[in-house]
């Protein structure tokens, strides 16, 4: 699976270069990396990002939020995840869900999953 991430919500138009800014990472972090989805929602007072991406045959996630700032400094702490884990937090939790059960990301996140699984990514 060779594609471009989605960059959705408040990174729909910022792309790469606004989540440089806002974990204010370099070009050498990011080069490594296959990013698959980032997400970044806000409403005034705070904001909560979601990203995903591979890096050799493991995939990582990196979760964080902010309250008065649009900066998520020191917050950039990938996790090493599996399908397994997401499609469980998909399903049985609130991932990529907001608090009024609106989608944020997770109709994306089902379907980047789905791909991944019919492209052998276990």
């Amino acid at each position: 699976m060779d594609k471009q991430p989605q960059f959705l919500n408040e990174w729909e138009d910022g792309g790469l270069e606004a989540i440089k800014e806002v974990f204010r990472l370099t070009e050498k972090e990011l080069a490594e990396i296959d990013l698959l989805l980032a997400s970044y929602s806000r409403d005034a007072f705070c904001g909560e990002a979601f990203l995903l991406f591979r890096k050799g045959d493991m995939l990582y996630e990196v979760n964080a939020s902010h309250d008065s700032g649009i900066c998520m400094e020191g917050q950039w702490e990938p996790e090493e995840t599996l399908l397994k884990a997401l499609d469980f937090r998909l399903e049985k939790g609130r991932l990529g869900v907001s608090t009024d059960g609106d989608n944020l990301f997770a109709n994306e996140l089902r379907f980047l999953l789905a791909e991944l699984k019919a492209n052998g990514f276990s």
